[in-house]
């Protein structure tokens, strides 16, 4: 059923491509963008192959978060129904042989969104569940939780603006012909606002290691990647009561590259619970599959398209759909 998407997927945008340059398989920079989790500052999947020194690498991201679940329990309900846009500029610069620097810095909008008919369509097409999308509205925005000690959180207003800022310094441990790996570690400033779910009102710390290898095939290559991370979550304004201090975080993909111009990719995206909650969407690690693929437009300049699911259901964004464009000076 994946595989169908991504063919589709793929077949509409690499029509006017033509063959002429080699792709890199590089990780999905994804992670969970539920309400609660988007947030915090994660370790997500880093590139094990860094910038090198005096070059710089820009990526402009744009996901689409298609949020709609509904829970509750004897303490606990929630309700996350809407979508999310979240649009990243991102640099990275070597400025050693083994040295990196990067910042990423997002724009975060929750509105009420116009793709619920689409996501209930894409579903139907390709036999995936619905959830609770067929006890919900289309097109309305409300992220809400409560519980019986009066915790709560809600956004029923259509809001945008900065999120939380990440720096990062990342160090080569090893790179040769085929394999790389990286050490990375970031601190996430407050610069976003927690009323408005652009941020978490706190400064989190994380750190990471990236490994990859790659093989040659008689038709392209093909790389496996992967990662693991720890995260201090500070103490934020986001149901600051149940939050957790310390979080976990994993990803591991793999990719084929059978044209010059075309890599196949798919990666699973997994952390530890981020509160102390008995609901699926708070209190479960989730598991998110990516499917999709990177596009080179020229030499120095790709295009990574991707679609998300949850796996762990509930625990995540129902769907995300993921454009990641990479410019390298």
């Amino acid at each position: 059923m994946f595989l169908r998407a991504l063919m589709c997927l793929l077949l509409v945008v690499t029509c006017p491509v033509l063959p002429a340059w080699a792709v890199d398989l590089t990780p999905f920079t994804v992670r969970n963008l539920s309400p609660a989790a988007l947030v915090h500052g994660l370790a997500v999947a880093e590139p094990a192959r860094l910038t090198p020194p005096g070059r710089l690498s820009a990526r402009l991201g744009f996901d689409i978060i298609s949020n709609a679940t509904l829970s509750d329990s004897a303490n606990e309900s929630i309700l996350f129904d809407g979508e999310s846009y979240v649009t990243t500029f991102g640099l990275r610069y070597g400025i050693a042989e083994r040295l990196q620097i990067g910042l990423d810095l997002p724009w975060v909008a929750h509105t009420k969104g116009s793709f619920d008919s689409f996501v209930e369509d894409w579903h139907k097409f390709f036999g995936l569940p619905n959830g609770d999308r067929s006890h919900l509205p289309d097109d309305e925005l409300t992220y809400a939780y409560a519980n019986a000690s009066g915790d709560q959180l809600l956004l029923d207003d259509e809001s945008s603006g900065v999120g939380d800022a990440r720096l990062l310094v990342a160090w080569q441990l090893l790179a040769n012909q085929q394999s790389a790996a990286s050490l990375f570690t970031s601190i996430k400033a407050p610069t976003g606002d927690a009323d408005d779910l652009t941020g978490s009102g706190a400064w989190d710390v994380s750190i990471g290691l990236s490994a990859q290898r790659d093989f040659p095939l008689a038709q392209g290559y093909a790389s496996v990647w992967g990662g693991l991370g720890g995260s201090w979550l500070g103490d934020g304004d986001v149901l600051e009561n149940q939050a957790e201090d310390w979080a976990a975080s994993v990803w591991a993909g793999a990719g084929w590259s059978p044209l010059d111009w075309l890599g196949l990719k798919l990666q699973l995206d997994s952390h530890s619970a981020l509160y102390d909650s008995a609901l699926d969407e708070l209190g479960n690690p989730p598991l998110i599959l990516t499917l999709g693929g990177t596009l080179g437009f020229g030499e120095r300049t790709s295009l990574d398209i991707g679609v998300g699911e949850d796996l762990a259901v509930n625990a995540s964004p129902d769907v995300t759909f993921h454009l990641n464009l990479v410019h390298k000076f």
